[in-house]
């Protein structure tokens, strides 16, 4: 598969992650060293009219973040329905996160190869807390599959 393809796909992916789940943004990070992409960098995102360009953006240490720690740990989508006001205080997001981002709500999935987490998928509501429902958590778990098909794609390609 061309980059060129596979950057399309993962558009196409985040595009209608978005939309499926009327979120304000959608972003995916992955490890690639083909397309020279780390996990610190926004590699792909789509976004609603007024919201801001993440893609491109590097956030320092996203890998050891506290939501990716917890995803680490859980193995299972990190939901936080008030990112202003977080369920446990050591997985509140940093507040240089929600004060850049905008971010007030978030789900944030894991893309693991064997136990390496080489990609995330995460789903953003910028106009307040907002409460994801259980169709939500399966949608942004299906964009995780999709990411890991097309990765696992270019390392065999």
């Amino acid at each position: 598969m061309m980059e060129s393809q596979t950057v399309a796909a993962f558009r196409d992916i985040a595009d209608r992650l978005r939309a499926d789940t009327r979120a304000s943004r959608t972003t995916i990070r992955f490890d690639c060293n083909r397309l020279g992409l780390e996990l610190e960098t926004v590699a792909v995102e789509s976004r609603s009219e007024g919201v801001r360009a993440l893609e491109g953006q590097v956030t320092p240490k996203a890998r050891y973040s506290p939501a990716v720690n917890w995803l680490r740990e859980n193995r299972r989508t990190f939901v936080m329905e008030d990112c202003l006001n977080p369920w446990a205080p050591e997985v509140a997001p940093d507040d240089y996160v929600t004060e850049l981002y905008g971010i007030r709500s978030e789900m944030v999935a894991a893309v693991f190869r064997d136990e390496d987490l080489i990609g995330l998928v995460s789903v953003h509501c910028t106009d307040g807390p907002r409460t994801w429902r259980d169709d939500e958590v399966a949608l942004i778990e299906r964009a995780c599959d999709e990411v890991r098909a097309f990765l696992d794609d270019l390392e065999d390609g």
